[in-house]
């Protein structure tokens, strides 16, 4: 049974006229804005408003949008049914002595033809130099924060049964005692300490006894601070699987639902990401039908699903030319403050620079989703954005950047927090593929539109970072996961932050987490697919943070030789803050422990 409420739930898209995907085919048999004066790395400047600067031409759509529709119901809900993890098979590694099938590979789906994809980059070789490229290794800051416990994730040959699927697609979500990694195409539940305690299994696997959950790709991973509960969403291309946990452990019982998603002319469910609300699990997704038609977003009742009820409301939305949909997860570990009502998720219009928000008051109740405004973040951090290049590593074939659509979006004290995949750039010395990252206050402009508060562009001549993704601890701590590459190094998993008390638009040095180990190489010819997602997630704490990073790994299947690699990283300063008792916030959880 559905609760019926008047709370205000939000949606941030990053108007992107489009959404790359991580859509998959089989093969089966290959062996294969700071001031222009500003001195450069100083970052920008946010007193003085939006610059006007040149844009790149802006690409052609295979088809044309559908328009923003009304909330309606989601298709039938199938479900639920139960699955005790505690008996699943490890049945992800693949059989010895068989190569199997093999999943995945290819440029992602796009809403632009290749050659016009292909035309937008050959436009970012032409990028002049940008002041307000903030230069790592120019003036590194410091690192405010350290490394602990690390580990090896799931790599290629632990993924796929009798197969191997390209790209991994990591993501990761962290609770009090267990850390949930997903891939394509299989799932690994571990302890805090790296033990093994489920896994590796195929997500097929974990949707056995829910008919129609099969070939599933494109995993989504997070735990619910509010309810604690972990949530794992897949896609079949047809239909969202839905896992949910009964309790706070993910070794016992979860809950299996299948959302169908192909409603108006889509033939294609693309792309997922999930979200945490106060009162809903919601995703997104781009919807294909001979080319993009529309994003599309899904709000289905979270108390419903987590204690098993039968046709639990669930409703769905077009969010027309605004598409890749992207669900914030709220995060507020540590804080004591009361789980908010808002919901946030991003987008964009495939120009590189202009993103939306979007409000969704009621959404269960039938109330829909309306854009409150835009931020250009272009504009805001003074560098224009090119498509992203192809990258080199340091032998072997380059490899794919894919695009400029979001990546991640987290909801904490108030604020978005957001990165984009990757941008292209010039710090100086070239074109590279540069990270992006932004904090939106969703209320803050005139009228209560959207305003960025800070945002900011790094990158280091002859280096390129790609898929990068964003957490922030309950002190405004931010992290910044991405893999790095270049002609000298082989692609490994890399860490950026910035404290709360760093000046605005910089971040302070990054971290090698784990360096790549060989030339990567995938059953594609080069340029060979990486990723589409990557897993940097907050604990419920709100100080631990925990990355899932892709890495080329030595000694694992030659058909694509990828692995992932799990960290634990803290800011020292909010660890040790006085305020980790709860004491002032009310928050009387952690009053039996001794605060240094």
């Amino acid at each position: 049974m559905s609760r019926q409420s008047t709370q205000t739930v939000w949606v941030v898209a990053a108007s992107l006229g489009l959404a790359l995907a991580g859509s998959f085919y089989v093969a089966r048999g290959h062996s294969t804005a700071t001031s222009p004066s500003a001195p450069r790395g100083s970052g920008p400047v946010f007193s003085d408003g939006p610059r006007q600067l040149a844009p790149l031409p802006l690409p052609t759509r295979t088809t044309p949008p559908a328009p923003e529709g009304l909330s309606e119901n989601c298709m039938p809900v199938e479900g639920p049914a139960t699955v005790d993890a505690s008996t699943l098979p490890p049945d992800g590694q693949p059989v010895s002595g068989e190569e199997g099938e093999l999943r995945g590979a290819g440029r992602p789906e796009m809403p632009i033809s290749e050659e016009e994809a292909e035309r937008l980059r050959q436009l970012s070789y032409l990028l002049p130099p940008s002041p307000n490229v903030q230069v790592l290794d120019e003036a590194p800051l410091g690192v405010p924060f350290s490394l602990g416990t690390n580990f090896d994730g799931i790599d290629t040959s632990e993924c796929c049964g009798a197969g191997s699927s390209v790209p991994p697609d990591p993501e990761m979500a962290a609770g009090p005692s267990h850390l949930i990694v997903v891939v394509n195409t299989a799932f690994k539940v571990f302890g805090l300490d790296g033990t093994t305690l489920v896994g590796p299994t195929r997500t097929d696997t974990l949707f056995g006894n829910l008919a129609g959950c099969t070939g599933t790709f494109d995993p989504n991973a997070a735990y619910d601070e509010q309810s604690e509960r972990f949530v794992i969403g897949v896609d079949d291309a047809n239909a969202y699987c839905l896992a949910v946990t009964q309790t706070s452990d993910p070794t016992g019982v979860w809950n299996l639902y299948r959302i169908p998603t192909l409603h108006g002319p889509a033939t294609l469910f693309d792309y997922p990401h999930v979200g945490i609300g106060d009162e809903a699990i919601m995703w997104g997704s781009n919807q294909f039908a001979g080319g993009f038609v529309e994003g599309r977003v899904w709000a289905i009742d979270k108390a419903a699903v987590y204690t098993g009820q039968a046709s639990p409301t669930c409703r769905t939305q077009s969010t027309g030319d605004d598409s890749t949909p992207w669900p914030a997860v709220i995060n507020i570990g540590g804080s004591g403050d009361p789980f908010p009502t808002e919901h946030y998720f991003m987008t964009e219009v495939f120009d590189g620079a202009n993103h939306s928000v979007w409000r969704w008051d009621n959404p269960l109740g039938g109330g829909n989703a309306v854009n409150t405004g835009s931020v250009d973040l272009n504009a805001a951090t003074g560098v224009v954005a090119g498509f992203p290049i192809d990258a080199p590593q340091m032998v072997g074939g380059n490899i794919q950047a894919n695009d400029w659509r979001g990546q991640s979006t987290r909801y904490v004290n108030g604020h978005l927090w957001m990165t984009n995949q990757a941008i292209a750039c010039n710090p100086g010395g070239g074109t590279v593929d540069c990270a992006r990252w932004a904090q939106i206050d969703p209320t803050g402009g005139a009228g209560g539109t959207p305003s960025v508060v800070q945002a900011g562009v790094f990158a280091s001549t002859g280096e390129f970072r790609l898929f990068a993704s964003i957490a922030v601890n309950r002190c405004d701590d931010a992290l910044i996961g991405f893999s790095k590459t270049s002609a000298s190094i082989f692609p490994g998993v890399y860490v950026a932050g910035r404290a709360s008390t760093t000046p605005p638009g910089l971040l302070e040095g990054e971290l090698q987490v784990h360096a790549g180990e060989v030339s990567y190489v995938s059953f594609d010819p080069a340029p060979h697919r990486w990723g589409d997602y990557s897993g940097m997630t907050i604990g419920p704490d709100g100080e631990s943070f925990w990355y899932l990073g892709e890495y080329s790994k030595n000694g694992v299947v030659a058909a694509a030789n990828w692995g992932n690699w799990v960290g634990k990283l803290t800011f020292d300063q909010c660890a040790n803050s006085i305020f980790a008792d709860g004491f002032e916030s009310g928050n009387t959880n952690a009053w039996d422990t001794t605060v240094n």
